[in-house]
């Protein structure tokens, strides 16, 4: 029997010998590397470029034609264009009247309005980074800027040109123009090359630094702590905002349903596999001071704007196709407010064209327009301009003091801060945005630890 036994445990010993063995050199394996989220993924993915938060990544390539690429002349050109009402029928109407700068190059009506009052069937779209676009207009049913150029110019309802040789003409007779478009192009005044200035200007609308650039490019500070809420909010699992709206544009070149009442077949129009209801996902960019919003300017403020999605979009008025990614969510009125800031932290002005004065044609140039929406988004970015580096000071431990939020604690902190949290029952969804955070719980005398409690309905994870 003592044999018996010591064979066993020989056995016994032999295996437990190779499972040792085993162990060792699966720890010796390099762990197999995560997949990268592609960029169509969103703000939200994984592959995009190195910086502070993840965040930084290249703008695309602008949408150049290879017979129009872009010059100081022929945008210099396209400016004046664009502000001269000569391209007119009546001479009456210029391409800034319905695109006006100081309105996010958008109008401000829920719908445009041509020269006679005629009220069209789209909200007029803004221009910030149009030169980034691939589908252009609601439906997308160009794909060039010089050729969406020549649609207003043609339309009767818009400027209402009935006859394009004799817009060449009149811009010929204009001896500025005559010398400007020969200096642009080896053809001087063409109808094409009127188009190719406009869309050559337009490719120069970018804005690229804005509060959340800054961010992005490493400080912290760019953005409100607000703001930094609204930022996780937008790339959350429960908004998924960055779905659609892909940074650095904010945009996307898909075509959507996401349930706006309306009658408009949008994409499916145009395309025989479009959906009936789709248009184009605009940009974000300036988004602050183009009100109103949608394809039919049916929202009037962005807050009505999160309000509609969190109701899951056209689903609460029984539309069926509406994309899967609106699916509805809950916000507390904090972080409402927190992801509306967040859209104000999108706005950058700093490339606008002033109007010029005057025209080569003489004829009068739209005056500014007031526009109240700077003054809120003056309001909302005071982050700060400093560029300080995170790692300036040494790291400290936070204690979140009585009657203070555990959120108020974690904005104050830096990396390689600890935030120590009391005893206590705390009813928040806490968001960290940087690195090397310690959040320690601290008992109180009878050994009870704090409690995060979420009361079943802020208990989302953050996609960062």
């Amino acid at each position: 029997m003592s044999t018996v036994l010591k064979w066993i445990a020989r056995i016994v010993g032999v295996l437990l010998a190779l499972l040792l063995i085993l162990f060792v050199v699966a720890a010796a394996i390099p762990a197999q590397a995560d997949p990268d989220v592609g960029e169509e993924h969103g703000a939200g993915a994984s592959s995009v470029q190195p910086s502070y938060t993840g965040l930084q990544r290249e703008f695309p390539a602008l949408n150049e034609t290879a017979v129009n690429p872009t010059t100081d002349a022929k945008a210099e050109l396209g400016y004046l264009l664009f502000f001269d009402p000569v391209l007119s029928e009546n001479n009456d109407i210029a391409c800034a009247s319905c695109h006006q700068p100081d309105l996010g190059f958008s109008d401000g009506l829920p719908l445009a309005v041509g020269p006679d009052g005629t009220v069209l069937t789209r909200n007029t779209p803004g221009l910030w980074n149009v030169g980034y676009a691939q589908n252009l207009f609601w439906d997308g049913r160009l794909d060039s800027l010089e050729a969406q150029s020549e649609v207003p110019l043609t339309h009767p309802d818009e400027m209402g040109v009935s006859d394009t040789a004799a817009l060449v003409a009149e811009v010929t007779a204009i001896g500025e123009y005559e010398t400007m478009f020969n200096a642009a192009f080896d053809d001087g005044v063409t109808l094409e090359n009127i188009e190719n200035a406009l869309a050559a200007f337009q490719r120069t609308l970018i804005t690229n630094n804005s509060p959340f650039d800054q961010y992005a490019a490493g400080n912290v500070d760019a953005l409100t702590p607000s703001q930094r809420r609204g930022l996780a909010l937008f790339r959350s699992g429960a908004t998924r905002c960055f779905e659609c709206h892909t940074a650095p544009t904010f945009a996307s070149d898909s075509f959507r349903v996401v349930g706006v009442p309306s009658d408009d077949p949008g994409r499916a129009a145009i395309s025989e596999d479009g959906s009936e209801g789709a248009f184009k996902v605009p940009s974000l960019r300036n988004i602050a001071l183009t009100a109103p919003y949608m394809h039919n300017g049916s929202l009037a403020t962005l807050e009505e704007v999160v309000d509609f999605y969190a109701d899951g979009g056209g689903r609460v008025h029984g539309q069926e196709n509406v994309d899967v990614f609106v699916q509805g969510f809950e916000l507390t009125d904090q972080e409402r407010l927190d992801l509306v800031s967040f859209l104000y932290a999108l706005t950058d002005e700093s490339n606008l064209p002033a109007a010029p004065t005057a025209v080569p044609s003489n004829l009068p140039v739209i005056a500014p327009t007031e526009n109240p929406a700077r003054a809120e988004v003056a309001a909302h970015n005071v982050g700060g301009d400093s560029g300080i580096d995170l790692t300036d000071r040494e790291p400290m431990t936070i204690v979140v003091a009585e009657g203070e939020s555990v959120q108020t604690a974690v904005d104050r902190a830096r990396p390689g801060d600890i935030i120590e949290v009391p005893y206590g029952i705390y009813h928040e969804r806490v968001v960290i945005d940087i690195n090397d955070i310690t959040l320690r719980g601290i008992p109180n005398a009878a050994g009870e630890w704090p409690i995060f409690d979420g009361e079943n309905v802020l208990t989302e994870g953050v996609i960062a």
